[in-house]
């Protein structure tokens, strides 16, 4: 585990499915410069977990489970919580929503891990 500084970028991390919470979970702690300080799978657990860790940016699913609750939790990130969040989806279509809602950038859950990376510390300032 690395030793965390002024330099590492702490993300929180939302999303439904197991797996790929655990992929990107795996991916960002392996990566240099960042550290998982939270994931969840709902809106609400995302919510109390920002308020307790205080992450620099967040990652959310745009299709957490309940209506528009992905949006939701950009909007209360961004708006209430003041915590950058980079949207991430399978459908691209939502791109829109997603940055009307307050997201700092949408990528496609597809997109290469260098851009994750650079979009990730780009929301939190760290450039």
């Amino acid at each position: 585990m690395q030793s965390e500084d002024e330099t590492t970028v702490r993300v929180l991390i939302a999303d439904d499915d197991p797996r790929v919470l655990g992929a990107l979970r795996a991916f960002l702690s392996t990566s240099s410069g960042f550290t998982v300080v939270a994931s969840a799978s709902s809106a609400p657990r995302a919510v109390e977990l920002a308020r307790e860790r205080a992450p620099a940016v967040a990652l959310v699913d745009v299709l957490l489970p309940g209506e528009r609750d992905g949006l939701r939790l950009l909007r209360t990130l961004s708006l209430e919580l003041r915590i950058p969040a980079v949207a991430i989806s399978v459908q691209s279509e939502l791109c829109g929503y997603a940055l009307a809602a307050g997201a700092y950038r949408f990528l496609d859950k597809d997109s290469s891990p260098d851009v994750l990376l650079a979009t990730l510390r780009a929301a939190a300032g760290h450039t």
